[in-house]
């Protein structure tokens, strides 16, 4: 059925939902007679009102497809001006013309423009990828306009909430349960839950339908997923009831749980990671190596508890965990209960400060603006005195972590990687070994020797990220000369690029490339993704970025270290100068990529061995990447009277059927109650942006099964999900800009695009993202904080 037999069905069968005036005109009947003594007969019951006139073409609402957006829509025309009133037509008609011949079934429709409205959008009255019973709510209530949300332009057209099918009465907002209302006595009529909803909300809260038509991509749906939805979200459910009571020796009351703070697991692994994915960043960081780390420092370690947890399969941090443990272990435990709930209530406030909280939340290491920061974020929640202890705290915990004073020291931790780096180089001398055994061995140095200093390096480079904004915010040194700084500190990615330069050119061989750089993937934990060992051709195209040798380092003035000399004496640090604080700066971040580097490739050996011991026993990796580490290891633990095979391929299909259903799963990326597991709202997220550049340029978007055999990324802007190190070889082609789905001011794509100069937006979110995927081209405007999708 088309639009127009849609409305005309429903506009008096309806009672909560009111139907604007409206009425067509056949196209070809239109084309033949064209004269003004017909507009004018088709616009007199108007009596001068504003119109919409859209599209209503025979092959537009097809069981099988929708065209939605095909063909032209005009807004704005006054019913009264007939040029207006023809033109519009005209182009409506030519939209027609463009794609095909006109058929004598197409017609066009003149309808009365709903005014001061509050919101407007689409629904969708199931999950439009997977057919998951979610109202999916597209929306706009900032613009006033009808046509943000369908046109996809406007920085208003990305609001969206998820409103699981059985849970509207948790819903409290009452404009979305009188839209709600008004939907589902519409599926009652058109006796039809599959719906695809034009909807405008009036400031009096009158529900307009404007289109409705039949969703069209039911057949690539699994309605048995959508079956056991409900079953995994009463689990959820019964997990968050625990989760979110007061836990002995944990500071705070309760908790949030977010997919972006602290270790930002979806920037790694995903929104929803295969099990094998999961268990290896539980067990090599999440649960033990982040609080034996964050120990070694002098923070207060919520002792024994996972920091990590999977809700439907999705990672998610608890942030109570996470903000007890910025807290020096000096700290008296009062203070440190009023924080934690401080922050945490803060958070709950600003949502969209989920992957920002290290810097826009909490304060987790001492800085020359602590005082402002103290005003700022924790406000009256401690007395002055309180505040103070809280300031020497930190200031005695950081002067021993710069100055390079006790376990947590840069030095040792930069150590311990190279004691791991030694032990790779050991074990690759004779190839990898083929047992499965040996995972117990590699998996104990990775922890130990890798993630947990690495995790000691990784607050490193917040602490020098830090104190380095703090010498801009006091205007010690200025941005430009931040971004200075950070351009000219050459990483083992500059490393990456210069190398790869030189493979092209033939001064290092294939062999030698691969012996230093072949473990990278772009999905570091993701068994399926390809190493550079395992690509094709990997320097075709390759741009010189960094010459080694050829970057001045950068220095602070003589008045800028008179500056930083006065204010390290006045803070106690002594015997420390402003050269050596650079010095301190430069070396954390170079250390805390470095380490991530060394520590990755004891994950791509694990799991390079996992996949060939998969194929030895007829699994695929594919299979495999369903199975977690523990199932893997069981088998040799304990036997069993079925082979390994079946053993193994048993609990893949079982995790691959979960799998598939948490795909089809909504959560927020910050859940505050239980009544986030419904209703799901997305907030617009707030990129970090790099550089002050600006560029416009053609979007090209990459996935971690991309090969880099003849891929040319030159000019181009990049879009990924995560800011995951396996694609630092896109820096080895001279791309234009960057664009991440998830990633933080400090995570590994930021520090990357600061080093080489290149503008980037970190961390725009889903919402955002997936307009930017369907534009051919992006304004990316860092100075301005403005990211623009174009067509």
């Amino acid at each position: 059925m088309s639009k127009l037999s849609n409305l005309n069905n429903v506009k008096q069968k309806v009672s909560l939902f009111n139907v604007p005036y409206f009425s067509s005109i056949n196209a070809v009947a239109f084309k033949k007679e064209h004269s003004i003594e017909l507009i004018k007969n088709v616009v007199r019951p108007f009596k001068g009102k504003i119109l919409v006139i859209r599209s209503s073409a025979f092959d537009e609402d097809t069981l099988n497809f929708s065209y939605a957006g095909e063909y032209e829509s005009i807004i704005g025309v006054p019913s009264n001006d007939y040029s207006r009133v023809e033109e519009a037509i005209d182009k409506v008609i030519a939209s027609y013309e463009k794609k095909r011949a006109l058929s004598l079934d197409d017609e066009v429709i003149l309808q009365v423009m709903a005014q001061n409205t509050s919101m407007s959008g689409v629904i969708f009255t199931h999950d439009l990828n997977t057919g998951a019973p979610y109202y999916v709510v597209n929306y706009d209530d900032q613009s006033g306009l009808t046509d943000t949300v369908t046109s996809g332009e406007g920085e208003f057209a990305n609001r969206s909430i998820y409103i699981y099918r059985k849970s509207i009465n948790q819903l409290r907002s009452e404009r979305f349960i009188k839209l709600l209302q008004a939907v589902q006595e519409l599926e009652g009529i058109m006796e039809n839950q599959f719906l695809d909803i034009e909807f405008a909300i009036g400031k009096d809260l009158t529900i307009y339908l404007l289109q409705v038509r039949e969703m069209t991509t039911q057949p690539n749906w699994n309605r048995a997923t959508t079956k056991r939805i409900d079953t995994m979200l009463q689990g959820v459910k019964a997990l968050l009831i625990e989760r979110f009571k007061k836990i002995n020796s944990v500071y705070g009351d309760t908790t949030l749980l977010g997919q972006m703070p602290d270790w930002n697991p979806v920037e790694m692994i995903g929104r929803v990671p295969r099990a094998l994915a999961t268990s290896l960043y539980q067990t090599l960081i999440t649960d033990y190596a982040w609080s034996s780390a964050r120990e070694s420092m002098g923070y207060a370690v919520p002792t024994g508890q996972p920091l990590l947890i999977t809700l439907a399969g999705q990672p998610f941090i608890d942030t109570r965990l996470s903000f007890h443990s910025f807290l020096p272990d000096t700290i008296p435990p009062a203070i440190a209960e009023k924080l934690v709930n401080h922050w945490l209530n803060k958070l709950k406030e600003s949502p969209d400060l989920h992957d920002k909280v290290e810097f826009d939340i909490a304060i987790t290491t001492f800085s020359f603006d602590i005082n402002d920061k103290m005003k700022l974020l924790i406000e009256d929640a401690l007395t002055d005195s309180e505040k103070e202890k809280f300031k020497q705290a930190h200031l005695k915990q950081t002067r021993g972590l710069i100055t390079g004073k006790g376990v947590g020291s840069l030095t040792k931790a930069l150590d311990s990687i190279k004691k791991l780096k030694a032990r790779q180089d050991n074990l690759n001398s004779s190839e990898l070994p083929t047992t499965i055994s040996s995972i117990f061995t590699i998996v104990s140095d990775c922890i130990h020797y890798g993630t947990i200093p690495f995790s000691i390096l990784a607050r490193h480079g917040f602490i020098a990220k830090t104190i380095l904004l703090s010498l801009a915010y006091l205007g010690i040194i200025t941005k430009d000369e931040v971004n200075q700084f950070q351009g000219t500190i050459q990483t083992v990615a500059s490393d990456l690029v210069d190398d790869m330069y030189s493979l092209q050119l033939g001064k290092l061989t294939n062999t030698e490339f691969m012996s230093q750089y072949g473990h990278l993937r772009p999905g570091t934990y993701d068994i399926t993704s390809s190493r550079y060992d395992q690509m094709g051709d990997i320097s075709s195209g390759i741009m010189p970025a960094h010459q080694k040798g050829k970057i001045e380092q950068f220095q602070f003035s003589q008045k800028q270290t008179k500056q930083i000399n006065r204010l390290l004496e006045d803070n106690g640090f002594n015997d420390f100068r402003a050269d050596d604080l650079l010095n301190y700066m430069r070396e954390a971040i170079i250390g805390r990529e470095y380490g991530k580097f060394v520590f990755t490739r004891s994950v791509s050996d694990l799991l390079e061995i996992i996949a060939n011991f998969a194929e030895e026993n007829r699994l695929s990796r594919n299979e495999i990447s369903h199975v977690p580490l523990h199932s893997i290891l069981e088998v040799f633990k304990g036997s069993s009277e079925y082979s390994i095979e079946d053993r193994l391929r048993d609990v893949s299909e079982l995790e691959k059927e979960k799998h598939q259903t948490s795909v089809a799963i909504r959560l927020p990326q910050l859940i505050t109650d239980q009544a986030g597991v419904y209703i799901i709202p997305f907030q617009t997220s707030h990129p970090n942006f790099i550089t002050h550049k600006v560029i416009t340029a053609q979007c090209l978007i990459l996935s971690s099964e991309v090969g880099r055999t003849g891929l040319s990324l030159k000019d181009k802007v990049i879009l990924i999900e995560g800011a995951d190190p396996g694609y630092d070889w896109i820096f080895s082609q001279k791309i234009a800009g960057l664009i991440t789905k998830y990633g933080g001011a400090n995570s590994h794509m930021a520090i990357r695009c600061a080093e080489f100069a290149i503008p980037a937006a970190i961390g725009c979110g889903e919402l955002y993202f997936s307009q930017l995927i369907r534009s051919n081209r992006v304004h990316l405007d860092c100075s301005s904080g403005l990211l623009t999708p174009l067509v």
